[in-house]
């Protein structure tokens, strides 16, 4: 399961914070959807142009947990991945600023605020965490400038919209590097107009920002076998 995720507590004190025991424990049905790609992909990895905005990120399905295949973490595949980035991004990558060392838990409660789209439900303060439905199928519905890095592989990925709630929570692994992974972000949040800003919070790298109703936050980190595993998350309409 998402392990790092900031589903569970973003109702609670406006923060996103790790989900890992409330995930691990707590094994959510599996959708029709979820079915139905399971069904396709069996345990195959594959580059779906329908996930991640129509990005494309490799997918697994029917395991707990994605790795990345040797043929996907050569030298020449991180440097397609890095350039299919910079591509959608324009043509280049800006670098993004140093980060500052210190909390995150702001970028976090603008995130929680900005899920809350309904009048009604800021008065209520809902718990938009808690109506989210697990469907890889979420990776798809992200926002246009905000998708999935390339060639990531999702590993879980969560959403809603109803009663007043728009989110949406994806985790995916990739073998670029977290500068690579900040700086695309970084680069596609500030070209369609968010702000960002950029905190190392322990050892999440964390970019967050906002545009009239909307936010986002990017949490990366590096894993034991290398890889950069990510948390996005973008809310609001």
């Amino acid at each position: 399961m998402m392990t790092h995720a900031r589903f569970a507590m973003l109702g609670i004190a406006g923060t996103l914070l790790l989900a890992g025991c409330d995930a691990k424990d707590r094994q959510p049905e599996p959708s029709a959807s979820d079915a139905a790609l399971n069904g396709a992909l069996g345990d195959q990895i594959m580059v779906d142009p329908e996930m991640a905005g129509g990005q494309g990120a490799a997918v697994k399905a029917g395991s707990a947990r994605i790795t990345v295949p040797p043929q996907d973490r050569t030298p020449e595949a991180i440097a397609a991945a890095r350039k299919q980035a910079a591509q959608l991004a324009g043509g280049s990558l800006k670098p993004a600023p140093r980060a500052q060392p210190g909390s995150a838990s702001a970028l976090a409660e603008g995130a929680a605020t900005a899920a809350q789209v309904a009048a009604a439900s800021k008065a209520a303060r809902a718990d938009c965490s808690a109506k989210v439905q697990y469907s890889n199928t979420w990776a798809a519905k992200l926002p246009s400038q905000l998708p999935v890095y390339p060639r990531g592989a999702v590993q879980e990925a969560a959403g809603v919209d109803a009663d007043g709630c728009a989110l949406r929570v994806v985790n995916f692994v990739t073998p670029v590097a977290i500068g690579d992974v900040v700086s695309f972000y970084y680069t596609k949040a500030s070209g369609a107009g968010y702000s960002a800003e950029y905190r190392l919070d322990g050892k999440d790298h964390v970019l967050g920002g906002r545009k009239d109703g909307r936010a986002y936050v990017v949490y990366a980190r590096k894993l034991e076998d290398g890889l950069t595993e990510v948390d996005l998350v973008t809310s609001g309409k």
